[in-house]
């Protein structure tokens, strides 16, 4: 049991990436995108937000790790319009271009791993710190499960998931963006 309640949080950690990749999926899905770059999106916002956080961390400390997050967010924003470029202006098959997205994603950041540090690893020395919520970790077992050595960017990314659920389904908003990705004729009309 011990090991388990070791190991738990890190996997939570490690499926908190995915869970909001998954989540701007959802959004691609239900607004008629057929978006299969999202794990080049993925690694192209893990580089930036890499290699911000080496080059920002010395002059702007703990500061640097959000600034980090937030190039993360730019980068994999930025780098989606290629897709939307090859999408709506080239009449690229959606399919086709979010596979091109993926491939080019690794060579870019391998390659620009490898000219900035000379060896293709980006090395992190001071990372996002950990805590226990205070209350909630002495819940037994579940407390150390779920509270325990929590980073504070999983509680960002279960308060954006939360948050992007809200929008989908409870907002006008939402209502639009499914109608039009289920039947964009009928939403026309």
């Amino acid at each position: 049991m011990d090991t388990i309640i070791h190991i738990f949080p890190y996997a939570i950690a490690f499926a908190m990436p995915l869970l909001v990749t998954s989540l701007g999926g959802l959004y691609s899905e239900r607004s008629g995108v057929v978006n299969i770059g999202l794990e080049g999106l993925m690694v192209v916002g893990g580089f930036a937000s890499a290699a911000f956080t080496v080059y920002l961390t010395p002059s702007l400390g703990p500061l640097a790790i959000w600034l980090s997050l937030a190039a993360a967010m730019l980068f994999g924003a930025l780098f989606s319009l290629l897709h939307a470029f090859a999408s709506i202006n080239l009449n690229a098959n959606q399919v086709i271009s979010g596979t091109a997205i993926n491939m080019i994603a690794g060579a870019v950041t391998v390659f620009l791993a490898r000219t900035i540090t000379g060896s293709g690893n980006i090395q992190l020395t001071n990372g996002i710190p950990r805590f226990d919520v205070p209350g909630l970790v002495d819940i037994p077992l579940i407390g150390k499960l779920f509270f325990y050595q929590t980073y504070g960017t999983t509680w960002l990314i279960l308060a954006i998931l939360a948050l992007g659920a809200f929008v989908l389904y409870k907002t006008a908003f939402g209502l639009r963006l499914r109608a039009c990705g289920e039947h964009p004729h009928a939403a026309d009309a």
